[in-house]
């Protein structure tokens, strides 16, 4: 089984909205391997960026898909 990792972003600037993008993260061989690379996005995204009116919103998502 592996893990697969789906990020949506969508960026804030200057109070307009972007339309969101989605990526496909895989494989991870462990959920606790998933878990912590789902952290680290969520940690980085919630970190302002000095001086500018941007704000970007995330959201992770994980599953796990079965070998055939």
């Amino acid at each position: 089984m592996e893990w697969v990792l789906l990020v949506s972003l969508e960026w804030i600037v200057l109070g307009s909205p972007t339309k969101p993008s989605t990526t496909q993260i895989a494989p991870f061989a462990s959920e606790e391997l998933y878990k912590k690379a789902a952290e680290a996005i969520r940690t980085e995204m919630a970190v302002p960026i000095p001086g500018q009116r941007v704000q970007v919103l995330s959201h992770t998502v994980c599953f796990a898909r079965k070998d055939n």
